[in-house]
């Protein structure tokens, strides 16, 4: 949670709560800003607590519809958020793994080998797995190759995912690049034994803003568990983000205040 800065918890609280979903957090730290454009942040660990909210929540039987994870800053929290996935998913909860380690070809400096090998079998009791395209890789093992890509690459990349972590399920790949400039994301779902996939493009903006990935999977996890096809959950968090993004550039608003969705968010019901 950055007490300023729309990221992080900061957007998946509201936008999750305006699709009608009760969110229930599980902070995994506090700081007085977020990390990118900010300096001499506040910074408070918050791994030593998270045992202990999921302990109290298993005293109170409260059993979760489905279990969303975002950025996650060391391997014991991915240890511990892995050991409650385990037990909610034997209860029938959906597992939604955001993968959140890297980009444009890099791990986040953070991150570890240790951290990345942790993510890989944490992706392996998802639902849906939404990396972007640079986690992707990391997460087959392979070196990044630099954009754009052939549909043939990607479909590699999308069934090579399938076969590593689920038969069944979901993967969708943000941030990819095609031959001719095409950009957005790529979907796919295994039906009766096939992967079908699909391609939302949009507009490349040139410009990054911290959070975006967040209210993008927010959006997403929130529209399936309201029961919407893949297809069109996708084409909304898609559509979702190029309105706030177009109207955070006309408003001329600092990158590292991040998007502004907050005018928006009725649109989402």
């Amino acid at each position: 949670m950055s007490c300023f800065g729309r990221c992080a918890l900061a957007v998946i609280i509201p936008v999750i709560s305006v699709l009608k979903v009760q969110p229930v957090m599980f902070p995994t730290a506090l700081l007085s800003t977020h990390t990118g454009g900010f300096e001499n942040f506040t910074f408070l660990d918050l791994t030593g607590e998270l045992k202990k909210i999921t302990a109290h929540h298993e005293e109170l039987n409260l059993i979760p519809d489905c279990v969303y994870t975002g950025f996650l800053g060391s391997s014991e929290q991915i240890k511990i958020i892995g050991d409650y996935i385990d037990e909610q998913k034997a209860s029938g909860a959906y597992i939604f793994i955001d993968p959140v380690m890297g980009d444009d070809g890099k791990l986040y400096s953070s991150y570890t080998n240790k951290m990345r090998e942790g993510m890989s079998k944490l992706a392996m009791s998802a639902d849906i797995l939404t990396p972007n395209i640079t986690e992707a890789f990391f997460l087959l093992d392979r070196n990044y190759i630099s954009q754009p890509y052939g549909k043939d690459f990607i479909d590699n990349i999308i069934n090579s995912l399938f076969e590593k972590f689920h038969k069944t399920g979901r993967i969708v790949i943000t941030s990819v690049v095609l031959n001719g400039g095409d950009y957005g994301v790529v979907y796919g779902e295994r039906i009766n034994k096939k992967v079908e996939t699909g391609y939302v493009f949009t507009k490349r903006y040139g410009k990054n803003y911290p959070g975006s990935g967040d209210i993008f999977s927010s959006v997403l996890c929130g529209k399936i568990l309201n029961g919407e096809k893949l297809e069109e959950a996708v084409r909304t968090a898609v559509g979702f983000i190029d309105k706030i993004i177009e109207y955070t550039i006309d408003a001329e608003t600092p990158a590292r205040e991040g998007l502004i969705f907050e005018k928006f968010l009725e649109s989402l019901v």
